[in-house]
């Protein structure tokens, strides 16, 4: 019972050298100071969302640990560094590695000047709206 009960301790710490409650605490700090950070502080806002993915992480491998299954924690740690990220920053990395291709190829360059011929005339046609509406007004 007692090995049982040692199990079950959340307060023991694991190889990892985290305890399973250090963990959740860290979290919640980061998490908490993410919600609380206002939108135009975002290298503050980087930081609390990078600082909550590593503890999360730390807090699933001292979980496995505690457990004895940190032969899982191979496997379980590239999903929870894809699960972790964002959806915005996915996009901005994979847009950071497509660029540069983008730019060198014929094609490439041709979908991004109609992509800023499409950006420039939807900014006209806003301006042209606006004018006329306080025209009318």
């Amino acid at each position: 019972m007692a090995a049982f009960t040692s199990l079950l301790s959340t307060d023991a710490e694991t190889a990892c050298g985290t305890s399973v409650a250090e963990a959740r605490e860290a979290l919640a700090y980061w998490r908490g100071r993410l919600a609380r950070l206002p939108w135009h502080r975002r290298a503050a806002r980087a930081e609390a969302r990078e600082m909550a993915a590593r503890w999360q992480q730390r807090l699933v491998t001292a979980h496995l640990e505690r457990w004895r299954l940190s032969a899982l924690t191979g496997l379980v740690a590239p999903l929870m560094a894809w699960w972790g990220v964002s959806r915005v920053t996915r996009t901005r990395r994979i847009a950071a590695l497509a660029l540069p291709v983008v730019r060198r190829t014929a094609i490439g360059q041709m979908v991004m000047a109609a992509a800023a011929a499409l950006t420039l005339f939807a900014i006209a046609a806003t301006v042209l709206v606006v004018v006329l509406i306080a025209h009318l007004a």
